[in-house]
């Protein structure tokens, strides 16, 4: 006697892989992702291995960051960078979200190529006036500053959500000042986005921080201790 295998609805298989209910009817219909249709409503269903399959392939677009709350993300290569950033920044604008992108001019123009690649969908939101693309200040207060004055305009606006993702690590914030001084940004950092309710990707390049600085980055992101560890380094 053979056995069915197991199938997920749509909600559980985007649990599984940590994407948005959006992600995975945009694979499905570009073929990226096979599913099974079931009931008169034709609803998706999905195979375990299907799903880890897809996980494997590295070369897809999948979002591997949770999108609420204020997250930080360990690279260990530009691609990576460059990955999490466009997917995380595509999910917002696709949802009609106002998102702001902080990093040098070199990285900024990887990610939205990479955005532009990988999710075509998101084009249009790209390049329109909710993608605010910045680079970071040489001192926490500045910054703060400049992140209040834009969710307070992007808010006024009607905004739908905000997202940030920003390359920490690469920044002049990061570059140029002490760690002790990073720290003291992301902890201001933390109340502002939770007053304002922004969903945040703060990226920080794991070779460049020692055992105890990655402890201490993720102590100021307590966000992360509600996701799996998978999400964390790629």
């Amino acid at each position: 006697m053979t056995h069915e295998p197991e199938l997920l609805d749509i909600a559980e298989a985007a649990a599984f892989l940590h994407v948005s209910r959006m992600s995975l009817r945009r694979w499905t219909n570009s073929g990226r992702l096979p599913c099974f249709r079931v009931g008169g409503r034709r609803e998706r269903r999905f195979r375990r291995a299907d799903l880890l399959a897809l996980l494997e392939r590295s070369d897809e677009p999948t979002r591997t960051t949770p999108v609420l709350g204020h997250l930080c993300g360990l690279y260990t290569s530009v691609a990576a960078r460059e990955r999490r950033a466009a997917a995380f920044l595509a999910e917002g604008l696709e949802a009609g979200g106002t998102c702001f992108l902080a990093a040098e001019p070199t990285v900024r123009e990887g990610v939205l190529a990479r955005v532009a690649c990988d999710w075509p969908t998101a084009r249009a939101g790209a390049r329109s006036e909710r993608l605010v693309v910045a680079q970071y200040a040489r001192s926490p207060a500045a910054q703060l500053e400049y992140w209040e004055a834009g969710f307070a305009t992007a808010t006024r606006a009607g905004a739908r959500e905000l997202r940030v993702a920003g390359d920490v690590s690469g920044g002049r914030l990061g570059r140029r000042r002490s760690f002790g001084d990073v720290l003291v940004y992301e902890r201001g950092y933390d109340a502002l986005s939770r007053r304002f309710g922004v969903a945040t990707l703060c990226l920080y390049d794991a070779r460049r921080l020692s055992g105890v600085e990655a402890s201490r980055v993720l102590q100021v992101h307590p966000d992360m201790l509600r996701h799996p560890a998978g999400t964390l380094v790629s």
